[in-house]
């Protein structure tokens, strides 16, 4: 059994989690008492507007949704809220429980006051940035499969190579991407509007972005929306995204370079 250790220089970015909840189509209504209950430690709110798909037996169907983004003051860590879910973003991330811990407050403010009936989908994403730096080799940080491919390097210099694997896993699916080569990205281009504060990089080095986007989808069986339930199913999300993280890294990078 691994053992799961703190890094103290862990190359993670940022961790984003999705609670989907049957949709509360008047949540604006709820957004005053939301913003109070919440305002001590997400002082910034943020209004924006964007784009909900639906499908309908005549096509598909796309209307205008509101969102409200509460952000705390270092801009580390932010709610988005809009009628179908909840999203917690953090670029400072403390072990699992007191992320956890964090998760379970957003989620009692939103069932105190707005009282959704159904989760319907959990998504939990890990988002790590991997600097090769000078005496190092991309293979010494991360399996060999997600560095450049072999026997074409004869070609020309490496500029970049990305993977995308998909798992089905005992709680639904996991997403693992990535992006290698000579960059100055931190994140996947896909989450660069966070509203959140993510370092960004001057300039270009060799560095890896791994992605790691586990979910859970509520199938037949309808499951309440209540802290308990939703608690349990971002612990075992956790599990899985951790052991993956684990497996896809080396042993060199996490005792040496992160520890």
């Amino acid at each position: 059994m691994a053992e799961y250790k703190k890094l103290e220089n862990q190359p993670l970015k940022f961790v984003l989690v999705e609670f989907r909840f049957s949709p509360v189509m008047q949540i604006a209504e709820y957004i005053p008492k939301i913003q109070e209950a919440l305002r001590r430690q997400y002082p910034i709110s943020e209004k924006r507007s964007g784009q909900a798909v639906q499908v309908r037996p005549g096509g598909i169907a796309v209307s205008a949704i509101d969102r409200w983004a509460f952000i705390s003051a270092n801009k580390k860590s932010a709610i988005d809220i809009n009628q179908e879910r909840l999203v917690y973003i953090t670029a400072e991330y403390p072990r699992f429980a007191g992320f956890s811990d964090t998760c379970k407050q957003a989620i009692e403010t939103l069932v105190n006051i707005v009282e959704p009936g159904l989760i319907l989908r959990i998504g939990l994403r890990y988002s790590d940035l991997v600097i090769v730096d000078d005496g190092e080799v991309i293979t010494s940080l991360v399996n060999e499969h997600f560095g450049f491919p072999n026997g074409i390097e004869t070609l020309g210099k490496t500029r970049q190579h990305s993977t995308d694997t998909f798992l089905r896993t005992d709680m639904g699916g996991l997403a693992i991407r990535t992006l290698y080569g000579k960059h100055n990205l931190t994140c996947l281009p896909d989450v660069q509007s966070l509203p959140i504060s993510i370092t960004a990089d001057a300039t270009s080095s060799e560095r890896i972005i791994l992605d790691f986007d586990h979910y859970w989808e509520a199938k037949d069986e309808p499951v309440s929306f209540e802290t308990n339930n939703v608690l349990e199913k971002l612990s075992a999300l956790h599990k899985t995204s951790r052991e993956a993280f684990w497996k896809v890294t080396t042993d060199y990078a996490r005792n040496e370079k992160w520890a």
